[in-house]
């Protein structure tokens, strides 16, 4: 078996004199796979791999996020969880009537101690509610360079999915957004907008986000490297 490492992405190279051209697989178990007639220039190969990249991670993305070894969070004094790409320290306290049961107070999160076991519902609630203002006042910010306005914001369990848009108008979004720098969600905003215009990911799709996020590759890419940790 012959590896070839672009960067920090490995490949399994595998030659066939029957392949007419190269094609990359990302295996079961995140291996991947690059399918290359036996005279392709290494130069080549690289080349591919790059102008791919955002289809690999993205691929590679989807597989963590469904991989049932992902340390799930156990809702504990001291672990962390994200809100706005900054992670905050949770602390279970005992139980405030005057209190909601779940808030970001003086840095932390603060989870009452009888709901502990309900702590990722408590979470994806407050994500949620949370997110929602967020979302409508930067989407408010982005209506008229966008030239299209939604007929509705809202907050969802999506899957493997950052957004979508509904073909009636609607613009939906992943409770997980919230965990997000805000970089990324103006970027996952402008994306959703723009396809109220542009249904598809045509060249004429992606040209309209370039006017509006000029270094949209960037966050592209970084959004496909790092989503992941981003979850509960």
């Amino acid at each position: 078996m012959t590896t070839i490492t672009f960067g920090e992405l490995s490949f399994e190279i595998r030659h066939s004199s029957k392949r007419r051209t190269v094609g990359i697989t990302v295996e079961r178990d995140g291996k991947l796979v690059l399918a290359s007639p036996p005279e392709v220039p290494i130069e080549t190969l690289e080349k591919i791999v790059s102008d791919k990249r955002y289809w690999i991670y993205s691929k590679l993305l989807k597989k963590e996020l469904f991989n049932p070894q992902v340390k799930l969070k156990e809702y504990v004094s001291g672990e962390g969880f994200y809100y706005l790409g900054r992670s905050y320290r949770l602390k279970i306290v005992d139980e405030v009537q005057t209190q909601p049961i779940l808030r970001l107070y003086q840095s932390r999160f603060e989870l009452q101690r009888h709901s502990q076991s309900q702590g990722r519902e408590n979470f994806i609630q407050w994500y949620r509610q949370h997110l929602q203002a967020i979302l409508e006042q930067q989407i408010a910010t982005l209506i008229k360079r966008v030239s299209a306005s939604p007929r509705s914001i809202q907050v969802r369990e999506l899957g493997n999915h950052w957004g979508s848009c509904g073909h009636k108008g609607d613009l939906y979004f992943h409770w997980r957004v919230a965990m997000l720098p805000r970089t990324m969600i103006e970027y996952l905003a402008v994306h959703e907008l723009v396809h109220l215009i542009e249904p598809n990911h045509s060249s004429a799709f992606w040209e309209r986000v370039e006017r509006i996020v000029p270094n949209y590759q960037e966050r592209k890419q970084w959004l496909a490297e790092n989503g992941a940790i981003y979850n509960l």
